[in-house]
C-alpha cells in the first residue's frame, strides 16, 4: 500500500463533503481513520473532509478524495445535506487506491456489513437503497 503525505495550505471552512463510492458488486468504500486522529481514531470513514474557504463544495470534495485515496471519479452526484455535511455518491472505476497518512486501511462493505446506527454507514445504506430502487 502506497501512502501519500498531505500538505495543508489554506484554512478549512466548517463545510464538510463526503462521498459514498459504490463498486460493481454494490459495496461501499470505507477508509479506516489513522490512530493519530483525535476524534474517531480507528473508525470507518467515508472519503472526504473539510472544504477550504475559497473552494466550491464539489472542488473541495474532488481534492479531498484525491488526497485521501488517489482517486479521480466522474459523474459525482449530490445525495443530501445534513447540517454542515454534504453527501455525494459515485461509481468506483477500478483505479488503484493509494491512501494518505490520514487512513490506515480501506475496504468495500456490502449493506449487510454496515451498521445503520453509525452516521456515515447510515448514509451509505441510504445511498445503496436509492441506487437499488432506481
Amino acid at each position: 500500500m502506497i501512502k501519500l503525505k498531505i500538505q495543508k495550505d489554506s484554512k478549512d471552512s466548517s463545510t464538510v463533503a463526503k462521498i459514498v463510492i459504490v463498486d460493481n458488486e454494490g459495496r461501499v468504500l470505507f477508509l479506516e481513520r489513522s490512530k493519530y486522529h483525535k476524534k474517531y481514531a480507528g473508525e470507518l470513514d467515508l472519503p472526504g473532509g473539510h472544504i477550504k474557504e475559497q473552494e466550491s463544495i464539489l472542488k473541495g470534495l474532488e481534492r479531498e478524495l484525491h488526497e485521501e485515496t488517489g482517486l479521480r471519479l466522474e459523474h459525482v452526484s449530490f445525495f443530501k445535506q445534513v447540517g454542515n455535511k454534504h453527501y455525494f455518491h459515485a461509481r468506483y472505476n477500478s483505479q488503484p487506491i493509494k491512501l494518505s497518512d490520514e487512513h490506515t486501511d480501506y475496504g468495500f462493505y456490502n449493506k449487510e456489513q454496515l451498521d445503520s446506527k453509525e452516521k456515515f454507514q447510515k448514509i451509505a445504506i441510504k445511498v445503496l437503497e436509492m441506487l437499488k430502487n432506481g
